[in-house]
């Protein structure tokens, strides 16, 4: 058995359902430039692209600034660097056009390609002029909140008279532009996250959506179904806090005669305590801030595949080739993922790793930079430097912003605010700085400064003053370079250089001597 809806097939198998696309498909982003890129809209364009080029299909950016008052200056910008940085792109677009140019609302607005609908639809009297003013509104959601009952304003003027109209307009009432939702009956629509589900809602239980303001410029409502519909988008793939407004989209899609794409509603991504969903308020999650810490775009990326959806119950390390392979909507779940920043973490560590040396250290030099330990540009030398410095860290990298702090000691002299962490466990003071002085004297002989030959003088070393290799070694490490946890102590001798070495040890004895 199998029913079809716009371009999906759903095959029903017994109990299973199997969702079928047929091609082609256009699919697009919308975002509105309220604000940075929140990393749940990554993750809801990031689903859309996949879909767009697991199919074969289209995939179209575009850029919804009717909210006049809610703009911010630089948030556009913001979007198609973050959008780019992540390794998206798209067929049309704003800063690339298209054959459905402009894909700027506003602009769009300007040529009238909203406003003509709404006419079409005053002149079909499947829409009217309301002339209720905000305060009679607000004053009407008071009492309804009072009630305790939700507004579904119905705005008298659905059924005046022309005459009625125009006498109101003569008056220089301001006025918005309602859709006539129907009072009785139901509206239907299917989503495919929900496996073809149909949603059914009361008629009686919607109101008369706003079109147009009183400003003439169009709200969100109309401005998107407008563009959907010229743009030829056949599935919009959006947040499932959308899908209370589906109702009126179907309606509108059905007063103006066209057909409604496929609608597919990803789940939310919840808060890492699972109350609540991410918020730009309470929680770390504007894009920019990842690239600013030093994460991965493809570690991003596959990171954010898997919030929603999944291949099978084991496979999370993926390519984005195989990402774009093996996505389909029908994996996609329905119930919310939640937001995990230390699985996120854990997996840029194991995409740091699959780096080459050369590749970390190309990373990780705007943060030196950043940081002041390198010039910007860094020179020659400092390149060469931190080529060396880069594999003594790649193993321990989970975010390259760490970078500065894990090397800063081989750009500045060290400093040691608690003497005693000079002195390793059964040790005293005087046992470390003989450690210390005899350890100098070792190394001062070493004529070949290289790994192997720092090794085997300070292993012979340690039985000659009656030490374990471990207290020795401790010694030495926080010696030269302040801290217990560092890289691996024969390539940290070798990076500082002898002379460095030498005279980090003497400072260390002499705090404790």
């Amino acid at each position: 058995m199998w029913y079809y809806l716009g371009q999906v097939f759903f095959v029903v198998k017994g109990a299973l359902t199997v969702i079928e696309i047929t091609s082609p498909v256009r699919v697009r982003f919308a975002p509105s430039p309220t604000g940075f890129l929140h990393i749940g809209g990554v993750r809801t364009v990031l689903f859309n692209w996949l879909f767009a080029r697991h199919y074969g299909g289209e995939f179209i950016l575009r850029i919804e600034d009717t909210d006049e008052k809610r703009l911010v200056a630089g948030a556009t910008s913001d979007i198609l660097k973050s959008l780019h940085w992540i390794g998206l792109d798209w067929n049309e677009g704003p800063d690339i056009g298209g054959p459905h140019a402009p894909y700027i609302q506003s602009e769009r607005s300007k040529l009238g390609l909203y406003q003509q609908y709404v006419d079409l639809l005053l002149a079909q009297g499947k829409a009217y002029k309301s002339f209720v003013s905000e305060t009679e509104l607000e004053q009407m959601r008071a009492e309804a909140q009072a009630k305790r009952v939700p507004l579904r304003y119905r705005g008298a003027e659905r059924d005046w008279s022309p005459a009625q109209v125009a006498a109101a307009e003569a008056q220089g009432q301001p006025y918005t532009v309602r859709l006539k939702v129907p009072l009785t009956g139901e509206t239907v629509f299917h989503d495919l996250i929900r496996g073809g589900e149909q949603i059914s809602v009361n008629n009686a239980d919607l109101y008369d959506i706003v079109l147009l303001k009183s400003s003439g410029s169009p709200v969100y409502h109309l401005a998107h179904l407008v563009d959907d519909h010229l743009m030829q988008i056949t599935h919009v793939i959006r947040g499932e806090e959308w899908v209370p407004s589906t109702p009126y989209h179907i309606v509108l899609y059905e007063a103006l005669g066209w057909e409604p794409p496929v609608f597919a509603h990803v789940p939310n991504i919840l808060r890492q305590d699972g109350h609540g969903k991410l918020s730009k308020r309470k929680d770390d999650v504007a894009t920019n801030r990842f690239w600013e810490r030093g994460y991965l775009p493809e570690a991003l990326a596959n990171y954010l595949a898997l919030q929603g959806w999944s291949y099978d119950d084991h496979t999370e390390i993926m390519t984005q080739a195989e990402i774009i392979e093996r996505f389909t909507i029908d994996r996609v779940q329905r119930s919310p993922a939640r937001w995990n920043p230390d699985k996120l973490r854990d997996m840029n560590g194991i995409y740091i790793r699959k780096l080459t040396p050369e590749a970390v250290a190309a990373r990780i030099l705007p943060y030196l930079a950043d940081a002041g330990l390198v010039s910007t540009p860094p020179t020659e030398a400092e390149t060469a430097y931190v080529s060396r410095l880069a594999p003594l860290i790649h193993e321990r990298l989970e975010e390259l912003s760490e970078a500065p702090a894990l090397l800063d000691f081989f750009f500045h002299e060290v400093s040691y605010p608690e003497p005693t962490a000079l002195i390793p466990k059964k040790m005293d003071a005087a046992q470390t700085v003989a450690a210390l002085q005899a350890a100098h004297a070792a190394l001062a002989e070493v004529a070949e400064w290289n790994e192997a030959q720092l090794e085997t003088t300070l292993r012979d070393l340690a039985p000659t003053l009656n030490l374990k290799t471990g207290q020795l070694f401790g010694a030495i490490r926080v010696a030269v370079t302040g801290r217990t946890a560092t890289p691996p102590l024969f390539e940290t001798l070798g990076a500082l250089g002898q002379e460095r070495s030498l005279a980090r040890l003497i400072a260390a004895a002499q705090v404790l001597g």
